[in-house]
């Protein structure tokens, strides 16, 4: 099943991106050479375009390849206790969870709302575009709850580890 979910996390947004290629290259070629446009075709890449972020955005966290500012963060972890660095984690995870938990809620009330406005191409209802966010964001809890409970694993409860953890941050 793991391997399954790793698979379609990967995939999809590998298919969105070519997908998205092959729209903007059939709307270069139809506008360029054949002198008309598609009405569709750009938004189409829009909502695949907002697809692809959401979606995309967990198989970058299995990457561990997110953007971050941790300076605060890093300053706290060099200069407290081991204990204090464990909260600081946990508090660090579970703010991360929490607001994942948000996004999910308000992209599903916010999909809902839209569902009666059609887009204007397309004429498809808005709901598909927002629900993206929600959907995007649960792929994301997942992972993140993964990475959570691999790091508390291998950085917490492997005294070992812990010990060496601080001598290569340069903690005594």
């Amino acid at each position: 099943m793991k391997n399954l979910y790793d698979k379609i996390e990967e995939y999809i947004p590998q298919i969105l991106f070519l997908f998205i290629f092959l729209l903007m290259a059939v709307q270069v070629f139809t506008r360029y050479i054949l002198n008309f446009t598609l009405p569709w075709n750009i938004e189409l890449c829009r909502y695949s375009f907002v697809w692809l972020t959401f979606t995309g955005a967990a198989y970058v966290r299995k990457e561990n390849a997110h953007i971050k500012i941790e300076v605060l963060f890093n300053y706290l972890y060099k200069k407290c206790a081991p204990r204090i660095q464990k909260i600081i984690w946990l508090s660090k995870e579970l703010l991360t969870i929490v607001y994942l938990i948000v996004l999910i809620i308000f992209g599903v009330i916010l999909a809902y709302n839209s569902r009666r406005f059609l887009s204007q191409a397309m004429q498809i209802s808005q709901f598909y575009l927002y629900i993206s966010v929600s959907i995007g964001m649960i792929f994301y809890l997942i992972r993140e709850i993964q990475y959570a409970i691999k790091y508390y694993k291998k950085e917490y409860l492997n005294k070992k580890s812990l010990i060496k953890g601080h001598i290569k941050r340069g903690l005594k």
